[in-house]
């Protein structure tokens, strides 16, 4: 319980700081962007239609200080959507038909990167009680994950359920890497990550989805041989 508590005290004192770097920093955001246009576009009125090796290059750097700038507004955007998570109406839903809409809905992704994903899905699964919106956001930075980690041209990402004793367990393994035995306890740490560009929430909001049901989060991992994370999610009770 006192953990509980610490837990959600420290997501207040985030979502507080949340707000406070919205408020700062939106201002100075947008007057960057629109700055960087106004700049394109004195570049185009001084050189016309005839570009130089300067004026492209120019123009590439602005490119990148946009980029940078809508990236920063993503991190922030993502930091208030933790902190401060929209209230989801908890309804009863099976998990089976959202597993095949968001593999169709990554299977283009997925293709494009030479990953093939498979599934196993146990028929005649029983509803859920829970958000479904939370679900599917947990479910697709669970393959994300899984993309991100697997070999390009080659690699796959196995997606299963099956129902337990009191729970449904969702199951997703890749074959990647697998997870250094020295970050293990971290992974699910807000913020932490080993991406160049990742955002260090995704398996935060996967793990917060399943407190937030009544279930649990658990992964298995060698170094070398991928990982398989399993969601577990409490059956409705009679």
């Amino acid at each position: 319980m006192l953990m509980m508590t610490d837990d959600r005290d420290r997501l207040t004192n985030l979502g507080e700081l949340a707000a406070v770097l919205a408020h700062e920093m939106k201002n100075p955001m947008n007057s960057i962007i629109i700055n960087l246009e106004t700049l394109r576009n004195t570049i185009s009125e001084l050189t016309g239609s005839n570009e130089t090796p300067l004026s492209t290059k120019s123009k590439k750097y602005l490119d990148v200080i946009e980029g940078e700038v809508k990236r920063l507004d993503k991190v922030l955007r993502g930091f208030l959507d933790f902190a401060n998570p929209p209230q989801s109406t908890k309804v009863r839903f099976k998990l089976n038909p959202i597993i095949k809409l968001m593999a169709d809905f990554m299977g283009e992704e997925f293709k494009q990167k030479g990953i093939q994903v498979e599934l196993n899905l146990e028929q005649d699964l029983p509803a859920i009680h829970g958000s479904a919106d939370q679900f599917k956001q947990a479910l697709l930075n669970l393959m994300l994950n899984g993309l991100q980690a697997s070999p390009l041209s080659g690699g796959s990402v196995k997606i299963s359920t099956r129902k337990l004793d009191k729970t449904i367990q969702l199951s997703i393994s890749d074959t990647g890497q697998g997870i250094d035995p020295l970050i293990m306890k971290r992974i699910f740490d807000p913020y932490f990550t080993t991406k160049i560009r990742g955002s260090g929430l995704g398996l935060t909001v996967v793990k917060r989805f399943a407190k937030d049901h009544g279930g649990d989060i658990k992964v298995d991992s060698q170094p070398g041989k991928g990982a398989t994370f399993h969601l577990e999610i409490p059956l409705l009770s009679d």
